[in-house]
């Protein structure tokens, strides 16, 4: 089985450059007080903070499709896949509430 980095850096710059092309800036980044965008709020920052909502969700979604590429061997070696977002009525994975990743002998 590989070894994998679990994040990077580099993982993290590419969801921002993933995003950016379906997102705006300021559904993206942070804009401070004199208008520069920030990913993070600099620790050294003093002015009025914000929360981006609309960045969790694409970062959730991000990270769960990492997620599952990253498990999909795994779950190949126990004759499973890994698949995102599984709707299952019968233990209470409803289309509201789908389950974020989950092994399943089939797609």
């Amino acid at each position: 089985m590989n070894t994998r980095m679990l994040w990077t850096k580099e993982k993290e710059i590419e969801f921002f450059k993933q995003a950016r092309n379906f997102v705006t800036s300021e559904q993206l980044f942070y804009l401070s007080d004199n208008n520069q965008y920030y990913a993070y709020w600099p620790k050294s920052y003093r002015g009025k903070k914000s929360t981006l909502q609309s960045r969790n969700s694409l970062i959730g979604n991000f990270t769960e499709k990492y997620s599952v590429d990253l498990l999909q061997e795994f779950a190949n070696s126990i004759n499973c896949y890994a698949v995102q977002s599984v709707i299952c009525n019968e233990i209470g994975l409803t289309p509201n509430s789908p389950a974020d990743i989950v092994f399943c002998h089939s797609k």
